[in-house]
């Protein structure tokens, strides 16, 4: 059988762009052919991210275009005529004042599905702003830390989150709209940003915020401030400095963790046996010093056998990227792939976005050098269409979901919002995250726009039930550990005996088999794998900064510059996006199934791709400094006049030459890392927040005001996203009108979908009436208990 984008053609450009980049390995992985238009200086990424542009490049083709001149644009225009995709991740307005925007392109090829990536759209006062990880990360709030921070102002991470997450949702909603080719035979304009990127790392404190407010109290957008009489991951520290990254989600695996401590008596006091949540934030910090004095007395080697040995534990090592590619899950799952490069020999890095068992997918190739290319596109039929448009880019494909919490159902949420059916089978008690963080507040996010089916699976008449349900449907994803489903007749080889054409996706944590593949886990240990640590927080993470500490001058000092983002959950659930978009635009082109498997720690390991890879002379990725002011004086937090703060990116000569010049910073050079953060601090101290970015921006220098109010707080409450269609409402079945992100990309035909979220087994009687039952049915599968009604 073919590669799943076999006959693609796809021409991307936009230099230094992460996401355009990123986007199209995914699509040159699953065997389209990726053209990389190049300026004759190469890709910005080839100096700026070497490590990054050899990975997100892989298996393309690149050819050298001044696009600044009319050869280049005519042969975007000559390239465009043959393509099937083009991916753009210039500023918005860049392409349409050189004749090559996306109604230019798609006017003489009306076929063509044109992708546009940028920070906040192509309108608006934020439009201007440059669509660079750190800028729109600082922008959106995602650098604010609150009363929890170790410092005032604030903190870095230098993980390109936002391109990650755009990247993912691009390649679902080209997915979508190859689908909806196939049917009209028009193609049509796309538009993804940097801002919808970063919302799934938002899990449910926006839900906090909202709800708050309509209570009438303050909202506050830190969620450790929400959960801060709770203990669903506790790190903890080993006698010879190595962390130990815990998760709790639980109660049965926090008494595991106490048992492997030797804590378990503990386990007697009444005030620790609703764990992982206390009454008070006292009793929740005394059990967590119990299990860091413990950890403490002892070197790793002593406690990692003893983790090992309790399944019911769920943690991770703390690691770099470089050391996750030796974790035996991953090398187990094939999500380490080693590639020859003609110049720098072997380069092991991540493996594709999801494993198919009949349509296999992977890089064949390293990445190109500059303008190596196999000649001009080849011409081929496009789809003749004839059929009229749907509302929805997915809509018509129903997926059924079995799974909770947050990884694998938010990646089908952002499928729903895209316009797939996705009914979600729950149990009488519901997913367990409905509850996590107050009654429906976690699962706003996940269940959005979703139906649910309420059944017991333990009865014959529950499993008839979901296998009628599953029988009809497009594809089916599985996110519990294996064994789970097989028990509840929901297994692969039972459904896909009832649905050959059905896509059955296990998107587990650890992987379907192999020797993690029994373990829970959860979102903290999941980043851990893929080096979250050496990344977000290197310097803490070595040991040599805490040796000799006590337990108090570890809480004091060390564990309070260890907390990272989470995003551990958020990084899976884009990842399955796209790999569950690749299987279905398979799916609906052949009419034959698969089985399709996917992890977290795979996903994660996507999320921090740039540094998952090693090779000969490998250049160190850059890392904040000890308090995360930012990577180097041009990547950095400053402080400005009135207690506001900016953040700075500069990725350019002519970027440096204009700072320069607006700042006055005479002859100080790029070179001189420690004068000129010297000199931009005293500059930046003279004039407003604000101030800075209106000017910066105007001279197309990369300079925004730090929201320090937190993302959440920025998606609910900021006008200039309800204004630009950023964010949406909806109606909550509980909660009432709630803002969201809107859908995560916007089509120009067939645009994506705004629904609530919905409440457990909801819509019982609504799927069940379409399967044939009777009321007469239903009642009686009610008294069997076999179907439960919604509270």
């Amino acid at each position: 059988m073919e590669s799943i984008c076999a006959g693609l053609n796809v021409v991307e450009f936009g230099s230094g762009s992460v996401a355009a980049s990123i986007a199209g390995v995914v699509l040159a992985d699953a065997g389209a052919r990726v053209l990389k238009v190049e300026s004759p200086e190469g890709d910005r990424l080839r100096a700026h991210n070497p490590s990054g542009f050899l990975v997100w490049n892989r298996g393309k083709e690149s050819l050298v275009a001044d696009l600044r001149t009319a050869e280049g644009q005519q042969t975007i225009r000559d390239l465009a005529a043959h393509a099937d995709v083009v991916i753009e991740g210039f500023a918005p307005g860049r392409t349409a004042a050189w004749g090559i925007g996306a109604d230019e392109l798609r006017a003489a090829n009306p076929a063509l599905i044109h992708c546009a990536i940028t920070g906040f759209g192509s309108a608006g006062p934020y439009a201007p702003l440059k669509a660079y990880d750190s800028l729109v990360a600082a922008k959106a709030g995602l650098w604010a830390r609150g009363a929890f921070g170790h410092r005032d102002g604030p903190i870095m991470f230098p993980v390109p989150w936002a391109s990650f997450g755009a990247a993912m949702q691009s390649v679902a909603g080209i997915m979508g709209a190859l689908m909806v080719r196939e049917k009209t035979g028009r193609g049509q304009a796309l538009d993804a940003t940097l801002v919808a990127g970063l919302d799934p790392i938002d899990y449910f404190v926006s839900t906090i915020v909202q709800v708050m407010a309509k209570r009438g109290e303050k909202p506050n957008a830190d969620a450790r401030a929400a959960t801060a009489a709770s203990r669903f991951g506790v790190l903890l520290a080993t006698r010879d400095g190595r962390f130990v990254q815990t998760s709790t989600m639980l109660p049965h695996q926090g008494k595991a963790l106490c048992e492997v401590a030797g804590v378990a008596h503990c386990l007697e006091d009444p005030r620790f046996t609703g764990l992982p949540t206390f009454a008070n934030v006292d009793d929740a910090q005394e059990w967590e010093e119990l299990l860091l004095e413990a950890f403490r007395a002892e070197d790793l080697d002593h406690w990692l056998p003893l983790l090992e040995a309790s399944p019911n534990v769920a943690f991770e090592v703390a690691v770099t990227s470089e050391d996750g590619l030796n974790h035996p899950q991953i090398l187990h799952n094939g999500d380490v792939v080693t590639i020859e490069d003609p110049r720098r020999g072997p380069i092991r890095q991540v493996g594709p976005v999801g494993h198919f068992d009949k349509t296999p997918i992977g890089p064949k190739r390293s990445a190109p050098e500059l303008d190596d290319n196999a000649g001009p596109l080849v011409a081929h039929e496009f789809p003749a269409g004839g059929s009229s448009a749907p509302k929805h880019p997915f809509e018509g494909i129903t997926v059924v979901e079995f799974g909770c919490f947050y990884a694998m159902p938010y990646g089908t949420a952002m499928l729903a919002a895209l316009g797939a059916r996705v009914i979600k089978i729950e149990d009488g008690k519901g997913d367990p995250h409905r509850n996590s963080f107050g009654p429906e507040v976690a699962s706003t996010k996940t269940t959005a726009a979703k139906e649910s089916l309420s059944v017991d699976l333990r009865t014959a008449e529950g499993r008839a039930v979901a296998q009628q349900v599953v029988a009809n449907a497009d594809a089916f994803v599985d996110g519990y550990r294996s064994g789970v489903a097989e028990k509840l007749g929901l297994g692969y080889q039972e459904l896909s005996a009832l649905n050959p054409k059905l896509l059955y996706v296990h998107a587990a944590g650890y992987g379907t088999d192999g020797p993690y593949a029994h373990r829970a886990l959860y979102a903290q240990a999941a980043q851990t794998v893929a080096g979250s640590f050496g990344r977000q927080v290197g310097y803490w993470m070595d040991p040599a900064q805490s040796e000799g500490f006590s337990v108090m001058e570890l809480q004091a000092v060390v564990l309070p510059r260890l907390n990272m983002l989470v995003d551990g959950d958020s990084n899976a659930a884009l990842v399955l996006l796209a790999a569950l978009s690749l299987g279905l635009y398979q799916s609906q082109k052949t009419g034959v199934g698969q089985f399709l498997r996917t992890s977290m720690i795979g996903g994660n390991a996507w999320a921090y791709s740039d540094d998952f890879c090693t090779y000969e002379g490998k250049p160190t990725i850059p890392l904040c400094d000890s308090e995360y002011y930012g990577t180097s004086a041009l990547d950095r937090v400053y402080p400005a006049s009135e207690g506001g703060w900016v953040c700075l990116a500069v990725r350019s000569d002519a970027e440096f030459a204009a700072l320069r010049d607006m700042m006055g910073l005479g002859d100080v050079t790029a070179a001189d890392d420690d004068a000129l953060e010297s000199a931009l601090t005293a500059r930046f101290a003279q004039k407003t927040a604000a101030e800075w970015e209106a000017q910066l921006t105007a001279a197309r220098v990369g300079c925004v005001e730090v929201n320090t109010m937190g993302q959440p707080i920025f998606t609910v409450f900021d006008p200039v996203l309800r204004e630009t269609g950023l964010t949406v409402t909806d109606e909550h079945p509980v909660f009432g009108e709630m803002v969201r992100a809107a859908p995560p990309v916007a089509f120009s035909e067939t645009p994506g979908r705004v629904a609530p979220s919905c409440v457990r087994g909801q819509h019982n009687r609504a799927i069940m009436t379409e399967l044939g039952y009777s009321d007469a049915d239903i009642a009686k599968l009610e008294e069997l208990n076999a179907v439960i009604p919604p509270s």
